[in-house]
């Protein structure tokens, strides 16, 4: 009976959503409500991508420079490379390589400049392995020349410094003494030690403001980190499942040690990213609403165009949920076919940004990074959508199909 009841509402529905009003102005408003409806998910489709386009462009940055799993103490800063699963880690048939880092940030001079960076010792290996020379934007990717320990530097860093490669003028690191300190000398509370700039890159990412690469051995020596590192680095073999070999690197190291992927390592970015999604996507869902609610005027017109049927259903035996129904599910369908127009209308638009780049980021010139907007469409965004229409034409159809009664009230009055 319950299913016989829905089938004869939504037959009904569908045929006052098509059907020809008497008033023109109801097909006006149901139109007008249709074609907001439409933007407003357009709007929320093309944005979601966009927003997915950018996370997925700045990821694609972080994930060449950041490791596959970076581990490093819960709570302190460094630890002997004696007391760290090093062998257990590189026997496990995911893991590729394991590097060890030695990273802190000192005060660089160089000539009349000076800078607080970060500096990260690596291993020989660390830079082919990596393949670090692929963001090398000038000179050569050399940690060594000759006996000399030398140093390459982030784009944004080599500018504040001004580094000439072509001017043989050695960097000068300091960093405080960790054991013997005398406050009266500034000097002696310091290590002291020379690197020789030979090369720049640039990975856009933060990484070019603040980080400078040099031999591990070097940032043993400044530091007094001898037999110590500050982190252990993991590559990992191509498809590997990441989840699961994180769960099980953890468990080598033990609970002294975190292991963080990629994602993990820039934390901060990635959430403030999904709070912004997650800001504009409330925004345009609000204005999905606004523009929902044209249904509202539409439904009460409706109702009293239509209140001489409303009276045959009622002689006929129908109750009063079966004539709401009709009405729920008549602003239902306009919302929802509005909905799926502007989901489709959305995917388009993201297909052309994807194919032709028609909008450009400023002038299009090529001193952008990337000189067009990016987008990258999910099925879920798309579900999410739908679902958001689905609920905001429900909330806008409810209300009016609860005053039924009163709207159509003295049914033989004309």
């Amino acid at each position: 009976m319950e299913l016989s009841q829905q089938k004869t509402a939504g037959f009904i529905a569908l045929r006052y959503v098509f059907s020809k009003k008497k008033h023109n102005i109801i097909n006006v408003i149901s139109l007008v409500s249709m074609l907001g409806i439409m933007v407003s998910s357009a709007a929320l489709v093309v944005v979601l991508s966009v927003f997915n386009g950018m996370e997925e462009m700045i990821g694609g940055w972080f994930n060449s420079f950041n490791p596959d799993f970076k581990i490093t103490l819960v709570e302190g800063k460094s630890f002997p490379v004696d007391s760290f699963p090093m062998d257990a880690l590189r026997r496990m048939p995911e893991v590729e390589a394991v590097d060890e880092v030695v990273s802190d940030m000192a005060l660089i001079t160089y000539n009349d400049r000076q800078e607080l960076l970060t500096i990260k010792g690596v291993g020989d290996d660390y830079v082919s392995r990596n393949r670090l020379d692929e963001i090398l934007i000038d000179g050569k990717f050399d940690l060594w020349q000759g006996e000399q320990p030398c140093v390459v530097a982030g784009a944004v860093a080599a500018g504040k410094l001004q580094i000439n490669l072509l001017n043989y003028e050695l960097m000068k690191t300091y960093y405080p003494k960790r054991t013997k300190k005398n406050l009266a000398q500034a000097a002696d509370a310091f290590n002291t030690r020379y690197l020789f700039p030979t090369g720049v890159f640039m990975s856009n990412t933060n990484y070019d403001d603040d980080v400078i690469f040099c031999p591990i051995a070097f940032a043993r020596d400044l530091m007094h980190y001898e037999g110590e590192v500050t982190s252990v680095e993991v590559k990992l073999r191509p498809s590997v499942h990441y989840a699961k070999c994180q769960k099980e690197v953890e468990k080598v190291v033990g609970d002294r040690f975190k292991v963080q992927n990629k994602y993990q390592q820039e934390a901060s970015l990635f959430k403030t990213m999904q709070s912004e999604k997650l800001i504009i996507y409330i925004i345009l869902a609000f204005i999905l609403l606004v523009a929902a609610f044209n249904i509202i005027g539409s439904l009460g017109m409706l109702m009293l165009e239509k209140k001489d049927d409303m009276a045959v259903l009622r002689h006929l035996g129908a109750g009063e949920s079966l004539i709401r129904r009709v009405f729920l599910y008549e602003g239902v369908a306009v919302s929802f076919v509005g909905g799926l127009l502007g989901v489709l209308l959305g995917v388009v638009i993201c297909l052309i940004q994807q194919i032709f780049h028609v909008v450009k980021i400023g002038d299009g010139s090529t001193g952008y990074i990337i000189p067009y907007y990016p987008v990258h469409i999910r099925v879920t965004d798309l579900l999410l959508v739908l679902l958001t229409i689905l609920i905001v034409s429900l909330l806008t159809s409810f209300l009016p199909a609860r005053k039924l009664k009163q709207a159509t009230s003295n049914p033989y009055m004309s």
